[in-house]
């Protein structure tokens, strides 16, 4: 964690920055490393998941993914009643979930497809957002997509439908809390005599975090440490701001705040990075070309959903939910008779509920609703 010596596009925009303006917060590293118009891990040309990227999503193990969530988008619709709705996802990756959400509706709820509106992308990088384009269109040609580079380009209240954020809470800049004896202390980037990146630490540059390390009791002794995201409550916020009615499902790993209070855990905090399909270390190498990200604090998530005005419908694992929205039909379909390929996509299904790439317990899902009822088919157990 302590420097990078490689160089990379990034890598320069942030070191113009700190000869400029001095250190800067690990968070706005983590901002200009992941999200840079130009550089930025998640809006560079090219940037991909699966085997060629560095980690791979739920949508990426298996299209079975996208097929059942639709079940639940399905009767969202439905609740919301006659009247075009509206499919939002927030970082759409490659685009492979609204393709198999899109062929779910078309398999199990084919009256609420016929009165879907537009399938919305939310994707700051152009050129991810006209690959999602472009490979949605070549799937669905009948289906209108349209994209914005934020929630805020969103009217108010123009959003009736289900919005889908798969992997974007973790990938929310973090600010990093240390807890030393004189006090609290947060870590922050500079650059060494020969110009490497390296972690130095001062003091709280916003008074919020410190609020924030009170209310959810985290670095209570020396030496702990924790991530804390000032961008999750705008982030919330915003979307409350743009949905009227329907509601949003959160699919990320984190835990709640006491567990990640934990003495153990809190002793190296939760933010990793990932490189071809390896966690790293070293936060501060090939920046803008690794992943990093860090766990979602739920109890914070619940707290910003509940003051931004959305009811939460309840949390569960990815497996229950999944298998709440039918998967156990993928999985046993046409036992004994299966061909060689329908082999391999009931495998590919059955690694959504199981620990691996899959994510299975690890990912949790998160429900909130406007509007609607909250007795949802993904929240309820399984017979």
């Amino acid at each position: 964690m302590s420097g990078a010596a490689s160089s990379t596009p990034a890598s320069g925009e942030i070191r113009r920055r700190i000869i400029a303006r001095g250190r800067i917060p690990f968070a706005e590293f983590m901002a200009l490393a992941l999200y840079h118009a130009e550089h930025g891990y998640y809006t560079r040309p090219g940037a991909t998941t699966g085997p060629r990227g560095d980690y791979s999503t739920s949508s990426d193990v298996s299209p079975a993914f996208g097929r059942r969530l639709a079940v639940q988008a399905g009767e969202v619709a439905s609740r919301l009643g006659e009247g075009p709705w509206r499919l939002v996802e927030l970082g759409p990756g490659r685009g492979l979930a609204a393709i198999d959400m899109l062929d779910g509706l078309d398999r199990y709820a084919p009256d609420e497809r016929s009165r879907l509106l537009e399938v919305v992308l939310i994707e700051p990088s152009d050129s991810l957002a006209a690959a999602q384009v472009a490979r949605i269109a070549a799937a669905h040609p009948e289906v209108r997509v349209v994209r914005h580079r934020s929630l805020a380009q969103l009217p108010d209240s123009s959003v009736r439908g289900f919005v889908l954020a798969n992997e974007v809470l973790d990938a929310l800049p973090v600010h990093t809390v240390i807890r030393r004896r004189e006090g609290l202390a947060e870590s922050y980037v500079t650059t060494g005599e020969s110009g490497q990146l390296l972690l130095c630490e001062g003091p709280l540059s916003d008074r919020r975090l410190g609020t924030l390390v009170e209310r959810y009791r985290l670095c209570r002794r020396p030496g702990e440490r924790a991530e804390i995201s000032l961008e999750l409550e705008p982030l919330i916020a915003e979307l409350a701001r743009a949905v009227a009615a329907g509601s949003a499902l959160f699919i990320d790993y984190g835990l709640d705040a006491e567990q990640l209070a934990d003495e153990t855990r809190a002793a190296r905090g939760t933010l990793v990075a990932y490189y071809r399909h390896r966690v790293e270390d070293d936060l501060l190498a090939r920046a803008g070309e690794q992943d990093l990200t860090a766990h979602v604090n739920w109890t914070h998530f619940d707290d910003a959903a509940l003051a931004a005005g959305w009811q939460i419908a309840g949390r569960t694992s990815q497996d229950k939910l999944l298998l709440a929205l039918g998967l156990m039909d993928d999985l046993l379909a046409r036992p004994g008779r299966r061909t060689a390929r329908e082999e391999m996509r009931r495998l590919a299904a059955r690694a959504l509920i199981m620990p691996g790439s899959g994510a299975g317990k690890r990912f949790q899902a998160s429900l909130l609703v406007k509007q609607i009822g909250a007795d949802l088919r993904g929240l309820r157990p399984i017979t």
